[in-house]
């Protein structure tokens, strides 16, 4: 998979994932999912991989959705105004 598929795939899954906690800021949502990549790999935001913030995204939709069962998972609720 090429660089650019990984980010476009990302960025698809970024989405996703902010439907399911329309109650944080963007940038709060940012900041968590990179803090727990960061706790994951031992290493800087700005040193991650792509796959590697990736996986701790994976990781945060699994989080919320354990939290709420009845979540919309995969279903992208936000939309750009």
């Amino acid at each position: 998979m090429s660089n650019t598929q990984l980010s476009a795939g990302l960025l698809e899954r970024l989405a996703e994932v902010r439907g399911q906690c329309l109650e944080m800021r963007m940038g709060q949502f940012l900041v968590t999912v990179g803090l727990l990549a960061e706790d994951e790999t031992g290493r800087s935001l700005w040193d991650l991989e792509d796959a590697e913030f990736a996986a701790a995204l994976d990781r945060f939709a699994k989080d919320l959705a354990r939290r709420d069962p009845e979540s919309t998972q995969g279903e992208v609720l936000w939309q750009r105004p």
